[in-house]
């Protein structure tokens, strides 16, 4: 088995293993970190993802996501091997149910994905410029997914979402367009940003200028 394959391959198992029953349910998060080897950075932002991966904003929780990401960011920027997550990320739990679905649908993606990625561009992934372009990523990804919109725009972290994905699958494949993709995937996330609050402000003002000021 090829050294490509075999981390797709456990890429693969790690996610399988963090979707079967737990001792204890519902898992905490720093749980299933410390069985699953909580050093690879790759393996811990694909999970901290997952609750991402669906159209309802998060609320609340979509803050602790963003703590993660920051922490994972910073610690990748610094070159640091060692990952140490935040207490109360550590605790954040997920019921058997939400893990089975959310690594279903993971699982699809990466898959489809598998199939159009090759060793390329290592530039962008290896060594010290890697890891600060996946740190940068991480940082920008856990302040975009950070900023209200009211609880109310479906699929709003869908951009962010795809951007960690992008950039673990390049990381596990060794495919520097996918690291390329990750950081249109943060660009398009800002311009989509934009374009919302762009439309409330003007929508806004209409409306204060209609009831107050005709």
């Amino acid at each position: 088995m090829s050294s490509l394959t075999s981390q797709h391959h456990d890429l693969v198992t790690t996610l399988n293993l963090f979707a079967t029953p737990a001792e204890v349910e519902p898992l905490a998060f720093g749980d299933a970190m410390d069985k699953l080897d909580n050093k690879a950075y790759t393996f811990t932002a694909t999970l901290a993802v997952l609750p991402f991966l669906q159209p309802i904003p998060l609320g609340f929780f979509a803050l602790i996501g963003s703590a993660a990401f920051i922490a994972l960011g910073l610690q990748l920027y610094k070159g640091e091997q060692s990952l140490v997550l935040p207490q109360k990320i550590r605790a954040v739990t997920l019921s058997l149910r939400t893990r089975q679905a959310l690594v279903k649908t993971c699982l699809k993606i990466i898959g489809f994905f598998h199939r159009f990625t090759k060793p390329r561009l290592s530039f962008l992934f290896q060594g010290k410029l890697g890891q600060k372009i996946g740190g940068f990523i991480f940082m920008a990804i856990g302040v975009l997914v950070a900023i209200p919109l009211g609880g109310i725009v479906p699929f709003k972290n869908l951009f962010p979402s795809l951007a960690v994905l992008f950039y673990c699958t390049g990381e596990i494949e060794h495919d520097g367009l996918m690291v390329i993709f990750a950081l249109l995937c943060l660009m398009l996330t800002v311009i989509f940003y934009g374009l919302l609050f762009y439309i409330v402000w003007k929508f806004g003002a209409a409306a204060i200028s209609h009831f107050f000021w005709r």
